[in-house]
């Protein structure tokens, strides 16, 4: 890999490996990105720039929804697999955030779990070392389908990320009451940034225990902003799983969650669940601030077979901070498109870069009722979704404060 390409993640490992840092932790605070034993929060410090910049960036990509075209898009003839190529053309996107997320829909339970699809998931362990590599910053785990391999999944995948990507936080699901107490806060030059993440159901499958997975509810998230507030943490993004599969725009719990959000103190608002693209809005608070809601971004890569779910987005927000404390300053949104092709051609771009000859052998065309996919309906989709903030020509929604 060439030092252009080389990614944030890849870049602070040789750094570290060097000795130009130390990982430090809140003092006597758990330190383990995923969730590993300990209580409260868990803030992880990137090494400091000589003067602190004024803003922080966070960008977050939609479902990871590993079907089986999916996981065997990446399956080599030495039987080994590798999923590099799903996120090979948003890696200067995700090198260029301060923090990057991502969704893991499907659990990472592995082959001893026994790879399956829907309804009922489980996923090869090596997505996990693509988004590492890949320079996520965070995995969000907290969805409908994270009981899918029961408490099993769970500490199979918590133990893959400990044993192999420990600088990489997941967090959503827990595999002890100790770990699930740990409330992220991620610190970057000096700022501190807390992720919360919740789901609003696990299809009916029962909690093994009350910790396992953060669930949706207002004592839970007046005590995860509390808990955030007195780690330090400067700015608070919640990442909800929320929402009607395929909605054109948010539902009525939807609207009720994101109030609750953000009268508690939230500071922006990143949410999934419906598999597509759903409009970017800012409400108010009540106590007057502006907290900007990215409703759904969609799928990042999936194997599902309708046009819309073809489409997702990459949300990106400015966190800025002076002595008032932290604003949402901008907002963006870049739609990305998912390349149904055959094995690692597989994979997502930006719509900018999407071209006509790809979406004409994008494999949706072979579906019913979509025969007429291509760019400019990607692009006349997202206009119509995202409403006249969207512009067509650059393929990309701005918001100022």
């Amino acid at each position: 890999m060439s030092p252009a390409c080389l990614t944030r993640r890849a870049f602070f490992s040789a750094a570290a490996t060097a000795g130009l840092w130390v990982l430090a932790g809140c003092s006597g605070r758990d330190s383990s990105p995923a969730g590993g034993p300990g209580a409260g929060t868990a803030t992880l410090y990137d090494p400091a720039a000589p003067v602190q910049p004024a803003d922080v960036t966070v960008l977050m990509v939609g479902d990871v929804l590993v079907h089986p075209s999916v996981w065997k898009s990446g399956e080599r003839a030495d039987g080994t697999r590798s999923y590099d190529h799903l996120f090979e053309h948003v890696l200067e996107d995700v090198a260029a955030a301060d923090i990057a997320m991502l969704d893991q829909e499907t659990i990472l339970g592995g082959d001893e779990l026994g790879l399956s699809g829907y309804p009922v998931f489980n996923s090869p362990q090596e997505f996990a070392d693509a988004e590492a590599a890949a320079g996520f910053d965070v995995i969000l785990h907290a969805n409908n389908h994270v009981l899918d391999k029961g408490m099993a999944g769970i500490e199979r995948e918590l133990g893959y990320w400990r044993a192999n990507h420990p600088d990489v936080t997941v967090t959503g699901m827990a595999d002890s009451q100790d770990a699930a107490a740990v409330v992220p806060v991620l610190a970057r030059a000096g700022h501190k940034v807390a992720i919360l993440n919740y789901a609003a159901n696990t299809n009916g499958i029962p909690l093994p225990e009350p910790w396992a997975v953060r669930m949706l509810d207002e004592a839970q998230i007046a005590s995860d902003v509390e808990a955030a507030r007195a780690a330090g943490a400067e700015a608070i993004v919640a990442c909800p799983h929320w929402g009607t599969e395929y909605a054109p725009a948010p539902d009525s719990e939807q609207l009720r969650w994101a109030a609750v959000l953000a009268d508690a103190g939230v500071d922006a608002i990143i949410g999934n669940h419906p598999h597509v693209m759903q409009p970017f809005e800012v409400i108010g608070s009540s106590d007057g601030r502006s907290v900007p809601v990215f409703w759904s971004t969609g799928n990042f890569v999936s194997g599902q077979d309708r046009k819309d779910s073809m489409v997702g987005g990459m949300a990106r927000l400015t966190l800025s901070f002076s002595a008032d404390g932290c604003s949402v300053s901008s907002c963006g949104l870049t739609p990305l498109v998912t390349n149904r092709a055959g094995q690692t051609s597989l994979t997502t771009y930006k719509l900018a870069d999407y071209t006509e000859e790809l979406a004409a052998g994008n494999g949706i065309r072979g579906f019913e009722g979509c025969s007429d996919f291509s760019r400019q309906w990607c692009v006349d989709f997202c206009s119509e979704r995202l409403g006249e903030a969207f512009d067509p020509a650059s393929c990309e929604l701005v918001w100022q404060a």
